[in-house]
Protein backbone atom coordinates (compact mmCIF):
# COMPACT_ATOMS: atom_id res chain seq x y z
CA UNK A 1 0.00 0.00 0.00
CA UNK A 2 1.61 3.17 -1.19
CA UNK A 3 1.87 5.78 2.19
CA UNK A 4 -0.14 8.42 2.34
CA UNK A 5 2.71 10.30 4.06
CA UNK A 6 3.93 12.69 1.43
CA UNK A 7 1.63 15.60 2.20
CA UNK A 8 3.40 19.17 0.87
CA UNK A 9 3.06 20.38 4.06
CA UNK A 10 3.31 18.08 7.73
CA UNK A 11 1.38 19.90 9.78
CA UNK A 12 -0.31 18.17 12.56
CA UNK A 13 -4.08 18.77 11.04
CA UNK A 14 -2.73 17.49 7.55
CA UNK A 15 -1.56 14.15 9.19
CA UNK A 16 -4.75 14.21 10.91
CA UNK A 17 -6.32 14.04 7.85
CA UNK A 18 -3.99 11.66 6.22
CA UNK A 19 -4.70 9.49 9.05
CA UNK A 20 -8.60 9.17 9.11
CA UNK A 21 -8.09 8.86 4.70
CA UNK A 22 -6.00 5.84 5.61
CA UNK A 23 -8.31 4.49 8.17
CA UNK A 24 -11.46 5.09 6.53
CA UNK A 25 -11.31 5.02 2.96
CA UNK A 26 -8.06 3.15 1.52
CA UNK A 27 -8.54 -0.31 3.38
CA UNK A 28 -11.99 -0.43 1.44
CA UNK A 29 -10.98 -1.37 -2.05
CA UNK A 30 -6.98 -0.95 -2.26
CA UNK A 31 -7.08 -2.07 -5.97
CA UNK A 32 -9.21 1.25 -7.20
CA UNK A 33 -9.48 4.79 -6.73
CA UNK A 34 -12.13 6.40 -4.78
CA UNK A 35 -13.81 9.60 -6.06
CA UNK A 36 -13.98 12.01 -3.73
CA UNK A 37 -16.10 15.20 -3.52
CA UNK A 38 -15.64 17.97 -1.18
CA UNK A 39 -19.31 19.48 -0.35
CA UNK A 40 -17.36 23.40 -0.76
CA UNK A 41 -19.26 26.59 0.46
CA UNK A 42 -16.04 28.74 0.48
CA UNK A 43 -15.96 29.33 3.96
CA UNK A 44 -12.89 28.87 5.90
CA UNK A 45 -13.66 25.16 7.09
CA UNK A 46 -14.36 23.94 3.64
CA UNK A 47 -11.58 25.82 1.57
CA UNK A 48 -9.08 24.36 4.54
CA UNK A 49 -10.49 20.73 3.85
CA UNK A 50 -10.25 21.71 0.04
CA UNK A 51 -6.75 22.25 0.76
CA UNK A 52 -5.26 20.05 2.93
CA UNK A 53 -6.63 17.32 0.41
CA UNK A 54 -5.67 18.81 -2.67
CA UNK A 55 -2.11 19.34 -0.64
CA UNK A 56 -2.23 15.12 0.68
CA UNK A 57 -0.54 12.25 -2.17
CA UNK A 58 -3.27 11.87 -4.97
CA UNK A 59 -2.11 8.93 -6.43
CA UNK A 60 -4.72 6.81 -4.02
CA UNK A 61 -7.84 9.28 -5.29
CA UNK A 62 -9.53 11.15 -7.59
CA UNK A 63 -10.62 14.63 -6.14
CA UNK A 64 -13.56 16.91 -7.08
CA UNK A 65 -15.63 19.68 -5.33
CA UNK A 66 -19.75 20.26 -5.37
CA UNK A 67 -20.50 23.91 -4.41
CA UNK A 68 -24.48 24.22 -3.70
CA UNK A 69 -25.77 27.95 -4.92
CA UNK A 70 -28.47 28.23 -2.77
CA UNK A 71 -29.53 31.95 -3.94
CA UNK A 72 -30.43 33.44 -0.36
CA UNK A 73 -27.72 35.55 -0.42
CA UNK A 74 -27.13 38.47 -2.79
CA UNK A 75 -23.66 37.52 -3.03
CA UNK A 76 -23.91 34.04 -3.98
CA UNK A 77 -22.77 34.52 -7.50
CA UNK A 78 -19.63 35.45 -6.08
CA UNK A 79 -19.45 32.86 -3.87
CA UNK A 80 -20.01 30.60 -6.76
CA UNK A 81 -17.13 32.03 -8.93
CA UNK A 82 -14.54 32.70 -5.95
CA UNK A 83 -14.85 28.57 -5.52
CA UNK A 84 -14.58 27.97 -9.14
CA UNK A 85 -11.42 29.95 -9.35
CA UNK A 86 -9.92 28.38 -6.17
CA UNK A 87 -10.05 24.88 -7.99
CA UNK A 88 -8.42 25.97 -11.22
CA UNK A 89 -5.61 27.22 -8.95
CA UNK A 90 -5.61 23.31 -7.15
CA UNK A 91 -6.34 21.85 -10.10
CA UNK A 92 -9.42 19.95 -8.92
CA UNK A 93 -13.13 19.97 -10.76
CA UNK A 94 -15.99 22.03 -9.61
CA UNK A 95 -19.23 21.61 -10.20
CA UNK A 96 -21.77 24.66 -8.70
CA UNK A 97 -25.36 23.04 -8.63
CA UNK A 98 -27.70 25.54 -8.23
CA UNK A 99 -31.00 24.48 -6.08
CA UNK A 100 -34.52 25.82 -5.33
CA UNK A 101 -35.82 25.36 -1.56
CA UNK A 102 -39.37 25.61 -2.58
CA UNK A 103 -39.56 21.93 -2.80
CA UNK A 104 -38.83 21.71 0.96
CA UNK A 105 -41.05 24.90 2.41
CA UNK A 106 -42.50 24.30 5.59
CA UNK A 107 -39.31 23.09 7.19
CA UNK A 108 -37.64 27.12 7.90
CA UNK A 109 -34.94 28.45 6.12
CA UNK A 110 -32.16 26.27 7.82
CA UNK A 111 -33.96 23.15 7.43
CA UNK A 112 -35.10 23.90 3.44
CA UNK A 113 -31.80 24.51 2.87
CA UNK A 114 -29.85 21.86 4.24
CA UNK A 115 -32.26 19.47 2.66
CA UNK A 116 -31.65 20.88 -0.99
CA UNK A 117 -28.04 20.95 0.06
CA UNK A 118 -28.25 16.95 0.61
CA UNK A 119 -30.75 16.43 -2.37
CA UNK A 120 -27.21 18.15 -4.40
CA UNK A 121 -25.07 16.02 -3.03
CA UNK A 122 -26.69 13.12 -3.27
CA UNK A 123 -26.86 13.29 -7.17
CA UNK A 124 -22.70 13.38 -7.35
CA UNK A 125 -20.89 10.90 -9.06
CA UNK A 126 -18.67 9.95 -6.16
CA UNK A 127 -17.56 7.35 -3.15
CA UNK A 128 -17.24 9.46 -0.98
CA UNK A 129 -18.55 12.66 0.31
CA UNK A 130 -16.25 15.16 2.61
CA UNK A 131 -17.67 17.66 4.62
CA UNK A 132 -15.75 19.93 6.84
CA UNK A 133 -17.45 20.20 10.56
CA UNK A 134 -15.26 20.56 13.37
CA UNK A 135 -15.15 19.90 16.70
CA UNK A 136 -16.96 23.72 17.14
CA UNK A 137 -19.77 22.59 15.07
CA UNK A 138 -20.10 19.33 16.84
CA UNK A 139 -20.47 20.74 19.74
CA UNK A 140 -23.28 23.18 18.39
CA UNK A 141 -25.66 19.98 17.40
CA UNK A 142 -25.21 18.27 20.58
CA UNK A 143 -26.82 21.24 22.30
CA UNK A 144 -29.00 22.05 19.58
CA UNK A 145 -30.51 17.96 19.70
CA UNK A 146 -30.27 18.28 23.51
CA UNK A 147 -32.57 21.77 23.07
CA UNK A 148 -35.03 20.03 20.92
CA UNK A 149 -35.13 16.82 23.09
CA UNK A 150 -33.50 14.42 21.36
CA UNK A 151 -32.79 10.73 22.34
CA UNK A 152 -29.16 9.40 22.16
CA UNK A 153 -28.87 9.22 18.19
CA UNK A 154 -29.66 13.01 18.30
CA UNK A 155 -26.77 13.44 21.32
CA UNK A 156 -24.58 11.46 19.15
CA UNK A 157 -24.59 14.16 16.69
CA UNK A 158 -22.80 13.78 13.10
CA UNK A 159 -20.65 10.87 12.88
CA UNK A 160 -16.95 10.79 11.58
CA UNK A 161 -18.43 8.29 8.62
CA UNK A 162 -21.91 7.09 7.62
CA UNK A 163 -23.48 5.35 4.05
CA UNK A 164 -25.40 8.28 2.91
CA UNK A 165 -26.87 5.99 0.33
CA UNK A 166 -26.00 2.36 -1.30
CA UNK A 167 -23.45 4.19 -3.51
CA UNK A 168 -22.00 7.06 -1.52
CA UNK A 169 -20.58 7.55 1.97
CA UNK A 170 -20.09 10.64 4.35
CA UNK A 171 -17.21 11.42 6.23
CA UNK A 172 -16.20 14.41 8.44
CA UNK A 173 -12.18 14.52 9.01
CA UNK A 174 -12.04 17.58 10.70
CA UNK A 175 -14.44 16.69 13.22
CA UNK A 176 -11.16 16.14 16.27
CA UNK A 177 -10.20 19.49 15.03
CA UNK A 178 -11.35 23.12 16.21
CA UNK A 179 -12.66 25.95 14.26
CA UNK A 180 -9.02 27.36 15.71
CA UNK A 181 -7.11 24.51 14.43
CA UNK A 182 -8.42 25.38 10.98
CA UNK A 183 -7.98 29.10 11.21
CA UNK A 184 -4.17 28.39 12.51
CA UNK A 185 -3.65 26.44 9.40
CA UNK A 186 -5.38 29.15 7.21
CA UNK A 187 -3.06 31.58 8.12
CA UNK A 188 0.00 29.33 8.14
CA UNK A 189 -0.86 28.95 4.21
CA UNK A 190 -2.06 32.53 3.22
CA UNK A 191 -5.63 30.95 2.69
CA UNK A 192 -8.58 33.31 1.12
CA UNK A 193 -12.34 32.42 1.64
CA UNK A 194 -15.59 33.88 1.90
CA UNK A 195 -17.79 34.98 4.81
CA UNK A 196 -21.46 33.78 4.63
CA UNK A 197 -23.03 37.42 6.17
CA UNK A 198 -25.69 35.09 7.36
CA UNK A 199 -23.72 33.40 10.17
CA UNK A 200 -23.65 36.67 12.00
CA UNK A 201 -28.08 36.36 11.81
CA UNK A 202 -28.55 35.32 15.59
CA UNK A 203 -32.64 34.55 14.37
CA UNK A 204 -31.43 31.28 13.24
CA UNK A 205 -30.88 28.74 16.08
CA UNK A 206 -27.95 27.23 14.87
CA UNK A 207 -26.30 30.85 14.92
CA UNK A 208 -27.79 32.17 17.97
CA UNK A 209 -26.07 29.31 19.77
CA UNK A 210 -22.50 29.83 17.87
CA UNK A 211 -22.73 33.60 18.72
CA UNK A 212 -24.03 33.65 21.82
CA UNK A 213 -24.84 31.47 23.87
CA UNK A 214 -21.68 29.18 23.45
CA UNK A 215 -19.32 31.98 24.20
CA UNK A 216 -21.36 32.42 27.46
CA UNK A 217 -20.80 28.87 28.56
CA UNK A 218 -17.15 29.07 27.76
CA UNK A 219 -17.25 32.28 30.39
CA UNK A 220 -17.85 29.70 33.30
CA UNK A 221 -16.61 26.42 31.48
CA UNK A 222 -13.83 27.09 29.30
CA UNK A 223 -13.78 23.53 27.74
CA UNK A 224 -17.64 23.68 26.95
CA UNK A 225 -16.62 22.42 23.53
CA UNK A 226 -14.32 19.39 24.11
CA UNK A 227 -16.80 18.86 26.57
CA UNK A 228 -20.04 18.31 24.76
CA UNK A 229 -17.46 16.96 21.89
CA UNK A 230 -16.66 14.10 24.65
CA UNK A 231 -20.87 13.62 25.60
CA UNK A 232 -21.13 13.33 21.88
CA UNK A 233 -18.72 10.18 21.90
CA UNK A 234 -20.27 8.62 24.58
CA UNK A 235 -23.90 9.15 23.43
CA UNK A 236 -22.83 7.42 20.13
CA UNK A 237 -21.20 4.11 21.82
CA UNK A 238 -24.95 4.28 23.97
CA UNK A 239 -26.82 3.94 20.54
CA UNK A 240 -24.09 1.22 18.84
CA UNK A 241 -24.66 -0.63 21.90
CA UNK A 242 -28.84 -0.11 21.49
CA UNK A 243 -28.53 -0.63 17.96
CA UNK A 244 -26.62 -3.96 18.35
CA UNK A 245 -29.11 -5.68 20.93
CA UNK A 246 -32.16 -4.56 18.74
CA UNK A 247 -30.59 -6.75 15.64
CA UNK A 248 -30.62 -9.92 17.89
CA UNK A 249 -33.93 -9.12 19.57
CA UNK A 250 -35.49 -8.39 15.44
CA UNK A 251 -34.46 -12.03 14.74
CA UNK A 252 -37.44 -13.14 17.60
CA UNK A 253 -39.81 -10.08 16.29
CA UNK A 254 -39.92 -9.94 13.07
CA UNK A 255 -40.80 -12.79 10.65
CA UNK A 256 -41.20 -11.73 6.57
CA UNK A 257 -41.23 -8.25 7.37
CA UNK A 258 -44.29 -8.56 9.98
CA UNK A 259 -43.51 -7.16 13.73
CA UNK A 260 -45.23 -9.39 16.44
CA UNK A 261 -46.27 -7.24 19.09
CA UNK A 262 -46.36 -10.96 21.36
CA UNK A 263 -42.46 -10.95 20.99
CA UNK A 264 -41.10 -12.05 24.69
CA UNK A 265 -39.85 -8.43 25.67
CA UNK A 266 -39.54 -5.92 28.17
CA UNK A 267 -41.35 -3.05 27.47
CA UNK A 268 -37.69 -1.06 26.78
CA UNK A 269 -36.29 -3.31 24.84
CA UNK A 270 -39.70 -3.47 22.72
CA UNK A 271 -39.57 0.00 22.03
CA UNK A 272 -36.17 -0.38 21.55
CA UNK A 273 -36.67 -2.68 18.71
CA UNK A 274 -39.44 -1.54 17.28
CA UNK A 275 -38.13 2.20 16.21
CA UNK A 276 -34.87 -0.21 14.76
CA UNK A 277 -37.63 -2.07 12.78
CA UNK A 278 -39.30 0.83 11.95
CA UNK A 279 -35.80 2.57 10.66
CA UNK A 280 -34.79 0.12 8.62
CA UNK A 281 -37.92 0.60 6.51
CA UNK A 282 -37.12 4.55 6.58
CA UNK A 283 -39.65 5.57 9.16
CA UNK A 284 -38.02 7.75 11.44
CA UNK A 285 -41.02 8.86 13.80
CA UNK A 286 -40.88 11.64 16.49
CA UNK A 287 -41.18 11.51 19.89
CA UNK A 288 -45.22 12.33 19.89
CA UNK A 289 -46.02 9.65 16.63
CA UNK A 290 -43.45 7.54 18.25
CA UNK A 291 -45.96 6.99 21.18
CA UNK A 292 -49.31 7.22 19.22
CA UNK A 293 -48.29 4.21 17.39
CA UNK A 294 -47.44 2.31 20.67
CA UNK A 295 -51.42 3.32 21.90
CA UNK A 296 -52.96 2.52 18.44
CA UNK A 297 -51.18 -1.08 18.41
CA UNK A 298 -51.35 -1.90 22.33
CA UNK A 299 -54.15 -0.16 23.41
CA UNK A 300 -57.08 -0.22 20.49
CA UNK A 301 -59.99 -2.80 20.66
CA UNK A 302 -58.91 -6.71 19.69
CA UNK A 303 -60.98 -6.40 16.93
CA UNK A 304 -60.19 -3.05 15.56
CA UNK A 305 -57.81 -2.28 12.72
CA UNK A 306 -56.16 0.52 13.85
CA UNK A 307 -53.16 2.53 11.56
CA UNK A 308 -51.21 5.35 12.28
CA UNK A 309 -50.19 7.47 9.19
CA UNK A 310 -47.45 8.79 9.07
CA UNK A 311 -46.11 10.74 5.61
CA UNK A 312 -46.98 8.53 2.63
CA UNK A 313 -46.80 5.10 5.11
CA UNK A 314 -49.02 3.80 7.36
CA UNK A 315 -48.01 1.16 10.51
CA UNK A 316 -51.48 -0.96 10.47
CA UNK A 317 -51.86 -3.37 13.38
CA UNK A 318 -54.24 -6.97 12.43
CA UNK A 319 -54.30 -9.53 14.95
CA UNK A 320 -51.14 -8.56 17.51
CA UNK A 321 -49.19 -7.82 14.58
CA UNK A 322 -47.62 -4.41 12.86
CA UNK A 323 -47.48 -4.01 9.05
CA UNK A 324 -45.45 -1.16 6.77
CA UNK A 325 -47.73 -0.03 3.93
CA UNK A 326 -48.56 2.76 1.23
CA UNK A 327 -50.75 5.27 3.33
CA UNK A 328 -53.04 4.77 0.69
CA UNK A 329 -54.03 1.02 -0.45
CA UNK A 330 -55.21 1.12 -4.09
CA UNK A 331 -57.13 -1.60 -6.07
CA UNK A 332 -55.63 -2.09 -8.80
CA UNK A 333 -58.18 -2.65 -12.62
CA UNK A 334 -58.71 -5.42 -14.83
CA UNK A 335 -55.44 -6.35 -16.45
CA UNK A 336 -54.35 -8.55 -19.12
CA UNK A 337 -50.79 -10.36 -18.76
CA UNK A 338 -48.47 -12.88 -20.75
CA UNK A 339 -47.28 -15.60 -18.50
CA UNK A 340 -44.14 -14.77 -17.60
CA UNK A 341 -41.92 -16.34 -14.69
CA UNK A 342 -42.03 -13.10 -12.71
CA UNK A 343 -43.97 -9.37 -14.05
CA UNK A 344 -43.96 -6.02 -12.70
CA UNK A 345 -47.32 -4.90 -12.11
CA UNK A 346 -47.21 -0.73 -12.13
CA UNK A 347 -51.03 -0.94 -12.34
CA UNK A 348 -51.13 -3.02 -9.09
CA UNK A 349 -48.34 -1.61 -7.46
CA UNK A 350 -46.65 -5.13 -7.27
CA UNK A 351 -44.84 -8.08 -8.61
CA UNK A 352 -46.44 -11.18 -10.18
CA UNK A 353 -43.91 -14.24 -9.98
CA UNK A 354 -44.69 -18.31 -10.43
CA UNK A 355 -43.10 -20.57 -8.24
CA UNK A 356 -43.14 -24.17 -9.21
CA UNK A 357 -45.61 -26.52 -7.19
CA UNK A 358 -47.56 -29.72 -7.28
CA UNK A 359 -50.50 -27.66 -5.95
CA UNK A 360 -50.28 -24.95 -8.52
CA UNK A 361 -51.70 -24.12 -12.13
CA UNK A 362 -51.20 -26.89 -14.75
CA UNK A 363 -48.64 -25.47 -16.84
CA UNK A 364 -50.61 -26.21 -20.04
CA UNK A 365 -53.31 -24.62 -19.34
CA UNK A 366 -50.86 -21.22 -18.30
CA UNK A 367 -49.67 -21.13 -21.65
CA UNK A 368 -52.41 -21.83 -23.43
CA UNK A 369 -55.34 -19.39 -21.56
CA UNK A 370 -55.61 -15.77 -21.31
CA UNK A 371 -54.66 -14.52 -18.00
CA UNK A 372 -55.99 -11.74 -16.15
CA UNK A 373 -55.76 -10.09 -12.76
CA UNK A 374 -58.91 -8.80 -11.42
CA UNK A 375 -59.86 -6.57 -8.18
CA UNK A 376 -62.27 -8.26 -5.88
CA UNK A 377 -66.04 -7.37 -6.73
CA UNK A 378 -67.44 -9.48 -3.56
CA UNK A 379 -69.25 -13.18 -3.28
CA UNK A 380 -66.12 -14.65 -5.49
CA UNK A 381 -65.68 -18.30 -4.16
CA UNK A 382 -63.25 -20.90 -5.04
CA UNK A 383 -63.34 -24.55 -4.64
CA UNK A 384 -59.53 -25.54 -3.36
CA UNK A 385 -60.33 -29.92 -3.07
CA UNK A 386 -61.85 -31.79 -5.81
CA UNK A 387 -65.66 -32.36 -4.91
CA UNK A 388 -65.45 -29.93 -1.86
CA UNK A 389 -67.65 -27.27 -1.45
CA UNK A 390 -67.25 -23.81 -3.26
CA UNK A 391 -66.40 -21.34 -0.42
CA UNK A 392 -66.56 -17.78 -0.26
CA UNK A 393 -62.93 -15.98 -0.35
CA UNK A 394 -64.14 -14.02 2.80
CA UNK A 395 -63.95 -16.86 4.44
CA UNK A 396 -60.75 -17.75 3.28
CA UNK A 397 -59.16 -14.95 3.55
CA UNK A 398 -60.15 -14.58 7.67
CA UNK A 399 -59.11 -18.53 8.13
CA UNK A 400 -55.89 -17.99 6.54
CA UNK A 401 -55.56 -14.05 8.72
CA UNK A 402 -54.86 -11.96 5.40
CA UNK A 403 -54.78 -8.48 6.76
CA UNK A 404 -57.97 -6.85 5.22
CA UNK A 405 -55.78 -4.15 3.20
CA UNK A 406 -53.82 -6.87 1.57
CA UNK A 407 -57.45 -8.66 0.41
CA UNK A 408 -57.90 -5.00 -1.25
CA UNK A 409 -54.43 -4.79 -2.66
CA UNK A 410 -53.65 -8.64 -4.34
CA UNK A 411 -55.32 -9.36 -7.69
CA UNK A 412 -57.39 -12.73 -8.26
CA UNK A 413 -56.02 -14.44 -11.61
CA UNK A 414 -58.50 -15.24 -14.38
CA UNK A 415 -58.22 -17.99 -16.84
CA UNK A 416 -59.99 -17.23 -19.36
CA UNK A 417 -62.72 -15.31 -17.82
CA UNK A 418 -62.52 -18.16 -14.42
CA UNK A 419 -61.32 -17.22 -11.25
CA UNK A 420 -58.60 -19.65 -10.89
CA UNK A 421 -56.62 -18.79 -7.95
CA UNK A 422 -55.92 -16.73 -5.57
CA UNK A 423 -52.07 -15.35 -4.35
CA UNK A 424 -51.93 -16.95 -0.52
CA UNK A 425 -55.15 -18.72 -0.51
CA UNK A 426 -54.19 -21.51 -3.41
CA UNK A 427 -55.85 -22.58 -7.01
CA UNK A 428 -59.03 -23.74 -8.29
CA UNK A 429 -59.41 -27.26 -8.10
CA UNK A 430 -60.16 -27.68 -11.69
CA UNK A 431 -57.10 -25.80 -13.26
CA UNK A 432 -54.54 -27.81 -10.73
CA UNK A 433 -52.22 -29.69 -12.33
CA UNK A 434 -52.66 -33.39 -12.40
CA UNK A 435 -49.99 -36.04 -10.74
CA UNK A 436 -46.87 -36.30 -12.87
CA UNK A 437 -47.85 -32.89 -14.30
CA UNK A 438 -45.67 -29.60 -14.06
CA UNK A 439 -47.38 -26.89 -11.76
CA UNK A 440 -46.98 -23.23 -11.05
CA UNK A 441 -48.59 -21.15 -8.13
CA UNK A 442 -49.03 -17.52 -8.03
CA UNK A 443 -47.14 -15.08 -5.52
CA UNK A 444 -48.09 -11.71 -5.20
CA UNK A 445 -45.45 -9.07 -3.70
CA UNK A 446 -46.66 -5.71 -2.83
CA UNK A 447 -43.96 -2.86 -3.60
CA UNK A 448 -43.08 -1.23 -0.50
Amino acid sequence: MASLRKSLFPDALSLRVEQILERRLFSMSPSDKPILCVGLSGGLDSVVLLHLLAAVCRERFLLRAIHVHHGLSVNADAWAQFVQVLCNRLGVECAVERVTLLPYKGMGVEGAARAARYAAFERQACDVLLLAQHKNDQAETVLLNLLRGSGLRGLAAMPEWRMQNTQMGILRPLLGSTRQDLADYAKQHDLEWVEDESNQDSRYDRNFLRNQIIPQLETVWPSANATLTRVALHAAEADDLLQELAAVDLVHAVQDDVFDLRVALSPLRLRNVLRYWLARYGLQLDTRAFEELLRVAFDADEDAQPALLWRDRAIRRYQHQLFITPAQILMGQRLALPWVMESKVDAWHGVLSWQASEQGIAAERLSQAMLELRPRVGGESLRLVKDGPSRALKQLYQEAKVPPWQRQACPLIYLDGVLAAVPGLGVASEFKADKGEAGFLPLWREQQ
